[in-house]
């Protein structure tokens, strides 16, 4: 019954009420009219002439009224039958449309609610104009959107304010750090000191650079042609002496593809996936990416050689802050935050992006494109 909509299911309903009461009216009906044949042939006729009352003897006209009783009994049987079947379709017919028209509301506002994601929360649902419960219901439903996007505001803005209030007291803390490097007098232990001071920090300010990206809204007011196979031989070549650290050999190939959106916004998601598949493959290892057309969509693959993901948490890794492996993140570095800020941006792009086992070790990130 779950899978059965609400519409077939009223009208179901509908039509086994209307069964069962069809069903008794015919019983009941054809008892009684049974009944009423039974007594008509234990009555003898009377035959009236100009006032006189003459009885007929009842063995000469018992067989002839018998007869004829019975035939229009098996006749009013048949006919309640097929009135009982003739009311039940036509009642079922009946009661589908007019659910149909009755539910419309019901399926109008749940096409309305399915639009609202984290993007639109503050279009309100329109409200319709007949005063039921539907109205009510959609009433709560735009309070509801309004408190959603309100608690959306604050995140951001938390995110947002929290970053900036942070940059400073550290830009401070790497003058100050830069300034001691400087100075000749200085201890191996304090150097060593001053070397991991500078490598936290760093990490701090990577992290507030992608918290500032994820609480961005990254609108696509200006949508222009952005061919792939560029942008990511561009990420490619900048990344090509992080890869050389590892002695790390990336390839590419691909098609001339070419998608709608920003390139500084795509430069990002690439960026972070490449890094990302150079920091988890084992030195000497290879990363490989594909760009492809299929069917009606653009295919990107970014194939490493590494540890692998999972399959319990290959959709985890694009939440916020999730680490598989929390010791070994933070040795390879890294905020937390890139697929996170990756999967935000391509949808706004109307992208998707997925982890695949790769069957030779390692993991494959699939960004899909409408072509």
């Amino acid at each position: 019954m779950k899978k059965i909509s609400l519409r077939l299911r009223f009208t179901l309903t509908a039509s086994v009420f209307l069964f069962v009461s069809c069903t008794v009216l015919a019983f009941l009906s054809n008892f009684s009219a049974n009944k009423m044949v039974e007594a008509i042939e234990l009555q003898p006729s009377v035959a009236v002439q100009e006032g006189d009352v003459l009885f007929f003897p009842l063995e000469e006209i018992q067989p002839a009224i018998a007869t004829e009783a019975q035939k229009s009994y098996h006749v009013f049987r048949t006919e309640s039958i097929v009135a009982t079947i003739c009311i039940v379709t036509v009642g079922s017919l009946a009661t589908y449309f007019a659910s149909g028209y009755v539910l419309k509301p019901i399926r109008t506002l749940s096409q309305e609610v399915e639009k609202r994601n984290a993007t639109n929360l503050e279009k309100q649902i329109p409200i319709p104009q007949s005063a039921d419960e539907i109205q009510q219901l959609t009433v709560s439903f735009n309070h509801m959107l309004k408190q959603l996007q309100h608690a959306f505001e604050l995140q951001k803005q938390f995110s947002a304010d929290a970053a900036h209030e942070l940059r400073t007291p550290l830009a401070v803390m790497q003058a100050k750090l830069d300034v001691f490097s400087m100075s000749e007098q200085r201890l191996e232990d304090v150097d060593s000191l001053v070397a991991s001071m500078n490598q936290q920090l760093d990490r701090l300010n990577a992290l507030i650079e992608e918290l500032l990206w994820f609480s961005r809204d990254l609108p696509l007011e200006e949508r222009r042609d952005v061919p792939l196979d560029l942008l990511i031989s561009d990420v490619a070549e900048e990344l090509s002496c992080v890869a050389e650290e590892k002695q790390i050999t990336l390839t590419l190939d691909g098609e001339n593809c070419v998608v709608q959106g920003q390139d500084n916004l795509l430069e990002r998601v690439f960026y972070n996936l490449i890094e990302n598949a150079i920091k988890y493959s084992a030195p000497s290892s290879h990363v490989s990416i594909r760009t492809r057309h299929q069917e009606n969509q653009i295919l990107v693959d970014v194939i490493d050689e590494g540890e692998g993901i999972p399959p319990e948490y290959r959709e985890l890794v694009f939440e916020p802050f999730f680490r598989i492996d929390k010791s070994r993140s933070r040795l390879v570095g890294g905020s937390g935050l890139g697929l996170a800020v990756c999967k935000k941006i391509l949808e706004r792009h109307g992208a998707s992006i997925s982890v695949l086992e790769h069957q030779g070790g390692g993991s494959i990130f699939r960004v899909i494109f409408p072509s």
